[in-house]
Parts: C-alpha cells; sequence; structure tokens
C-alpha cells in the first residue's frame, strides 16, 4: 500500500487506455487520486493537501502515466510508502494549483476586487 498526497484542487483520474477489436481505443484501467487541497470543506476548513491510499501495482502504472509524471514534476503530487498527516506532507509540495480559487494574496492593490461601494445611497 502506498499513499499519494496532492495539493491539486479537484479530483484527477488518471485513465489507461488499450486497444479493442475496432481499433478504438478503449478504457482498462481509471486510478483517481482525491483533490479538495486548498478548497474550503462544508465545515469552512481549508485542507493544504489530501492524501489517496493505492496499491502497489497501481503506483507502478501510475509511474508510467505522463500526465502524473508531469504533476509529479511540478510538485503537485508525491508518493510515500508510509501514511502521514496531508498537511505535513503538503506544506513541502507546490502550494497551489491553477484551479485553487483566489484569495487575497492573488491581488495587488489596484486589482483588488472592491468590497464596498464608493457612492453614498440616499
Amino acid at each position: 500500500m502506498h499513499y499519494i498526497f496532492s495539493t491539486i484542487s479537484t479530483d484527477v483520474k488518471y485513465t489507461f487506455y488499450g486497444q479493442s477489436a475496432n481499433d478504438m481505443p478503449a478504457i482498462e484501467h481509471t486510478i483517481t487520486i482525491k483533490g479538495g487541497a486548498n478548497v474550503a470543506t462544508k465545515n469552512l476548513i481549508t485542507p493544504k493537501g489530501v492524501m489517496t491510499s493505492v496499491e502497489d501495482a497501481e503506483v507502478d502504472m501510475l509511474n508510467t502515466h505522463p500526465v502524473f509524471l508531469r504533476h509529479k514534476k511540478k510538485g503537485f503530487v508525491h508518493v510515500e510508502a508510509k501514511q502521514a498527516a496531508p498537511d505535513e506532507v503538503a506544506s513541502d509540495m507546490e502550494a497551489r494549483d491553477e484551479s485553487a480559487p483566489l484569495i487575497d494574496d492573488d491581488f495587488n492593490g489596484e486589482d483588488a476586487p472592491p468590497t464596498t461601494s464608493k457612492t453614498k445611497k440616499n
């Protein structure tokens, strides 16, 4: 059993294709890695990272998938043999992906969205 830690904001399905009888690609296997980092839950808790447990054979498959390898290279996913706290592991990973919700630090002075109306209402 291995554990994959992710700082991606949405679930990612890594799909493996094979050839069917009519030369059309057919889905042979799909591995879903949980997302939800930097997204508030219904209890308003915003995790920095999430963890998904996968079988050893699935780790071997993922290490051949080009999109998984790209995510791994950029620091959005990390594979560990031991279970750990997702927020602790995520502290050493890429903090946010492009799909993460905007935060105050994403805006500089004049780019900040208005929070109050500048005109007085009578």
